[in-house]
């Protein structure tokens, strides 16, 4: 990213909550070395989840898993995505820097030091192939991190709820898609936007994508990899009102506590049902 982008993230992030970037720190040619390399673990790992709801297979993973017995099989590919990781790290921190500055932070880094220890983990996603009657591969939610970025193959069917409609979010080759996650919706006041996004198929409700592009994109498997980014696990969920924007941690719960409360567990543990059964009823 260079200057004159950063300086377009918040806009983008208030508008509709998502952003699409490009970077000299993940070139085309890792990304698709890393898509390929996550189809392969997906495939031979005895660790591979199928979803309790979508039509689709995942795997979650923290860094420390990188290293693990358990992946011993598909060891050059774990290097592939352990590269891949370092690199989005790289960018979390550049985008959380340029969204304290872009919405008027005395302190650019103070985003960026809540997830100095690293919380974070990606999901490796292979979404089934459909048909006709297929309705959404993965349901509506939100994220309830702080950023997603998330790289796809280029099939489609996400979309974001922007302006009442479910609109397609567009692919760019190259680039990450990146979103807002209830946690960073919170310090900003619902400055930038949580956008409840879905991947949709042909039988999806409301869809503004042609029929068409979604019978396309439900022929063949899809894949993408989804970065979450969270801070460090005692930061309370919710800042202060004071105007030095200090972390109030009373009566707060932790980025821990929540993350169990919303997703069943933490880190590899997470359920990956997007909402609790709480979250359903408090976001209604």
């Amino acid at each position: 990213m260079d200057d004159n982008q950063c300086d377009q993230v918040v806009p983008a992030l208030r508008d509709s909550g998502f952003l699409i970037v490009k970077s000299s720190l993940l070139d085309l040619e890792l990304q698709q070395k890393a898509l390929a390399a996550s189809a392969r673990i997906l495939e031979l790992s005895s660790k591979t989840v199928t979803h309790p709801s979508d039509p689709k297979q995942y795997m979650m993973l923290s860094f420390d898993d990188l290293g693990g017995e358990d992946l011993s099989e598909v060891s050059v590919d774990v290097r592939i995505i352990k590269e891949y990781y370092s690199s989005l790290r790289k960018i979390r921190d550049i985008l959380l820097q340029s969204i304290a500055s872009g919405i008027g932070m005395d302190d650019a880094e103070f985003f960026s030091r809540q997830h100095n220890e690293n919380n974070d983990s990606i999901r490796l996603l292979n979404y089934l192939q459909g048909d006709e009657n297929t309705a959404n591969r993965c349901k509506e939610h939100s994220d309830y991190g702080t950023l997603t970025l998330l790289l796809t193959d280029g099939v489609g069917g996400l979309e974001a709820f922007v302006d009442g409609k479910w609109r397609q979010v567009p692919y760019v080759e190259g680039a990450l898609i990146v979103n807002i996650g209830s946690i960073l919706s919170e310090w900003t006041r619902q400055d930038l936007k949580a956008t409840l996004h879905r991947v949709a198929g042909p039988a999806s409700i409301g869809s503004t994508t042609s029929t068409n592009d979604l019978l396309k994109a439900v022929s063949v498997q899809r894949r993408s990899i989804a970065y979450f980014a969270d801070p460090n696990p005692n930061v309370a969920t919710t800042l202060s009102k004071s105007n030095d924007h200090s972390l109030d941690n009373e009566d707060n719960m932790t980025i821990d506590e929540y993350i169990q409360w919303r997703s069943g567990g933490t880190g590899v543990d997470r359920s990956g049902v997007s909402f609790t059964s709480k979250e359903e009823e408090r976001l209604g």
